[in-house]
């Protein structure tokens, strides 16, 4: 099951950015927080009572304006609310009930999303009081915090908990294995791709429609797994995004890269490599799941016997870090190499979950400082003492030292390469803090 959306509405300067922030940095399992398909769109991750949420922040809206900007930002609100299983209707509670505050109430009340209705920047125990007028909002009862303090921030989610239906955290049948994700922009060939994943297996579990009419899952049976495959729509560079149906699509696919273990970025060969699908692949490293690269349409170009080499060192010049994960070279309409999508998916998927046991990582912690010790920084010498696995699904290695803070990033870098030469972790980003030793 998808990890349950939250989005954050409210007027201009009721400090949902404050609100937004607050939950999504003070959780230490945060997975990320980048911008969304606007400027005005962000979107975070984070958990509470042991489930885990993405969250959407908003622009500032304001119902009944005829400014252009702020009609814009309505839509894009109205977008997020739609696509938000529960939305949190922020309240500024230092001013009195206006038209404006009545609008928007019925709104979030039209959309028949559950909802919690917060009182914000009530500082102080002798402020609740002036909360009681929003009761004539008509929408029960409500919370009251304050975002700025972080007061009864944990009152507000308990709230958010009471909204959500028990199965909405549950998987309830345990249907797939592995999800895979097939993400990439629009016209790369990401259905097709799907498609003939489909099609060439024969026991498919039959196809299942996702939340929206532009996202499908399936599920196919691969050596005794079941993986689900999500086919997203198309990502496009944030200015290019134009009307309702896009600009939905766009936050469905940032939704479903949070809920993935693996996904399969499709680019297009005769397009080359661009800066959108950069930043495609950046983002799947940021939330921290297995990526594979494929370069669909390989049959189009005219070749030699170095074009593929050639292929893949121009992408590595322009993104070097990606020679750390695998890249097929693809053609979907001539099934050329198409089942080594799901091979490599399995792959990854076991690298991501790999564990490394503590007595071999200060093995490699003793072999990798003797060959190349951690250099002096600011007149102070710097020993990495011990270290472990501290997580998996991604991989993060906690390593104790005596400075932490002055690690070179290149040292970091030395680090995470002879983890990858010593362990594998190919396709999968990896993640290593640094902490005071005792």
């Amino acid at each position: 099951m998808s990890n349950p959306t939250i989005a954050i509405l409210g007027k201009p300067n009721v400090r949902k950015s404050t609100l937004f922030n607050r939950l999504v940095g003070h959780r230490q399992s945060i997975v990320s927080s980048e911008e969304g398909v606007t400027r005005d769109r962000i979107y975070g991750h984070f958990d509470w009572q042991g489930r885990e949420f993405n969250l959407i922040d908003t622009g500032g809206y304001v119902p009944d304006s005829e400014d252009i900007i702020e009609n814009q930002v309505r839509f894009q609100a109205q977008i997020a609310s739609r696509e938000a299983d529960i939305i949190i209707l922020l309240i500024d509670g230092r001013s009195s009930i206006t038209s404006s505050d009545q609008l928007l109430a019925r709104q979030v009340q039209k959309s028949g999303k559950p909802y919690v209705l917060a009182i914000n920047k009530i500082d102080e125990l002798k402020m609740e009081d002036t909360a009681i007028q929003y009761y004539e909002l008509g929408m029960g009862d409500y919370s009251t915090l304050s975002a700025q303090n972080n007061r009864c921030i944990g009152d507000l989610l308990d709230a958010v908990l009471k909204k959500i239906p028990e199965s909405d955290y549950l998987d309830k049948e345990n249907t797939y294995d592995i999800s895979l994700a097939i993400v990439g922009m629009p016209n790369v060939g990401k259905s097709s791709l799907m498609n003939r994943l489909l099609q060439e297996e024969k026991s498919i579990v039959t196809p299942i429609a996702g939340t929206t009419r532009d996202s499908v899952d399936s599920y196919l049976k691969y050596y005794k797994k079941t993986i689900r495959i999500i086919d997203t729509a198309g990502l496009r560079k944030r200015s290019k995004i134009t009307g309702d149906i896009e600009f939905y699509s766009s936050i469905r696919t940032n939704r479903i890269l949070q809920d993935c273990n693996v996904a399969v970025v499709l680019i297009d060969a005769e397009k080359g490599f661009t800066n959108q699908d950069r930043d495609i692949i950046r983002q799947v490293i940021d939330t921290g799941k297995g990526l594979l690269i494929a370069i669909n349409k390989w049959d189009l170009l005219e070749k030699d016997k170095d074009s593929l080499k050639n292929y893949r060192q121009d992408i590595l010049d322009t993104y070097p870090t990606l020679v750390h994960y695998p890249m097929l070279f693809i053609s979907v309409l001539q099934n050329l190499r198409t089942r080594d999508v799901l091979k490599e998916t399995f792959r990854v998927f076991k690298e991501r979950n790999r564990q490394v046991n503590t007595a071999s990582v200060n093995k490699f912690i003793q072999k990798v400082t003797r060959r190349y010790p951690p250099p002096a920084v600011k007149g102070k010498n710097i020993s990495i003492k011990y270290g472990t696995q501290v997580h998996h699904s991604p991989p993060i290695f906690a390593f104790f030292t005596n400075h932490p803070q002055l690690i070179p990033v290149q040292y970091r870098r030395y680090m995470e390469n002879n983890l990858r030469d010593n362990f594998g972790f190919e396709g999968v980003p990896i993640k290593i803090t640094f902490r005071m030793s005792k």
